[in-house]
């Protein structure tokens, strides 16, 4: 879940037992899971922001730098912005609403 708020900070994500809904309002972007028959899960994604894949890159580099605790991340705050970054400030980071 910290990657994936990390991701797509604005959505609000809801979930039960068999599916993951991601919802950003301020958009109208969205994100429905669903459990695939054949195994897996099927994503549907709607609006100007494709919201799994968001999470998925940003899963998927997490994973790259070898899954580190949330110690292993920093925060910058500036007047113009906040911003998240992984390992080192110059390493991949992500942008907060400010």
């Amino acid at each position: 879940m910290w990657m994936a708020q990390l991701a797509t900070p604005q959505a609000q994500p809801s979930w039960s037992e068999e599916s993951i809904l991601l919802l950003d309002v301020g958009t109208g972007s969205r994100a429905d899971t669903a459990p695939d028959p054949a195994g897996g899960w099927t994503v549907y994604q709607h609006g100007p922001i494709k919201l799994w894949d968001e999470v998925e890159e940003a899963l998927l580099t997490w994973q790259k730098a070898g899954s580190p605790h949330q110690s292993g991340f920093g925060l910058t705050v500036t007047r113009e912005r906040q911003r998240v970054w992984l390992g080192d400030p110059a390493g991949p980071s992500w942008n907060l609403p400010a």
